[in-house]
């Protein structure tokens, strides 16, 4: 089972590190106290504007998004790029295909 890019933040966000052992009392707030040697555990508060978004956890998982996010958006951006290479080359090889049968056509005294 894979966790989607914003359960992911969420987890390391929006709750406390598991290894903490707080209580569940609502979605915001946790009890207990925690002997943990995790530094997430001390950077765990209840505020709703603060909750875990100093957390190391909660970095690592916007990073972890951020780096998915950017490899699909490079992926997309190489297959237009090579798109766009090929419409170019094609349109170049069809002008210089057409100059040179209107230019052959004129030495000839009309229309081939």
């Amino acid at each position: 089972m894979t966790i989607s890019p914003f359960l992911r933040v969420q987890s390391g966000c929006c709750k406390p590190p598991t290894s903490c052992g707080f209580s569940f009392s609502n979605s915001t707030q946790w009890t207990g106290t925690s002997n943990s040697t995790d530094p997430d555990c001390a950077t765990w508060g209840n505020d709703a504007s603060t909750l875990c978004y100093g957390c190391q956890s909660c970095k690592a998982g916007v990073v972890a998004t951020l780096r998915r996010d950017w490899k699909r958006i490079a992926i997309l951006n190489i297959i237009f790029l090579v798109f766009i290479i090929i419409v170019y080359s094609v349109g170049c090889c069809a002008f210089r295909n057409n100059r040179r049968d209107h230019h052959n056509g004129y030495k000839q005294g009309g229309y081939a």
